[in-house]
């Protein structure tokens, strides 16, 4: 019985100091913040592969090369520049707005990546 009590008040006593680790706290706004999505962009037999959607001004845009070239994405208006070696990945936030865009060793290839 008395190992019982000993017990439990040393359990009482534990679960009172870890209480303020556990307790709720209100929500801030960087819980209420949406999280940054990442969003990809492969670069592989000499084309761009399809454009992400719902991407959103602040969300990371990761550019894959798979191909044996070294390749860029310019865009038209000189809003980023991103050389892109053979099997490099390169990350930028997004900013909003539409951006044409080409690789400048191989202007053939283009896209469009539309951001709000």
């Amino acid at each position: 019985m008395f190992r019982s009590t000993i017990l439990a008040v040393g359990l009482l006593a534990l679960g009172c100091s870890l209480a303020p680790l556990f307790a709720a706290t209100p929500a801030t706004a960087s819980a209420t913040t949406q999280a940054k999505a990442v969003h990809v962009i492969v670069l592989d037999k000499m084309v761009f592969g399809p454009m992400p959607t719902g991407v959103r001004a602040g969300d990371i845009i990761e550019w894959v090369n798979h191909d044996i070239f070294e390749h860029s994405a310019t865009a038209r208006d000189g809003s980023f520049d991103i050389d892109l070696k053979p099997g490099a990945t390169v990350r930028t936030t997004a900013k909003a707005g539409s951006f044409a865009f080409f690789c400048k060793f191989h202007p053939g290839m283009t896209g469009t990546l539309v951001a709000k």
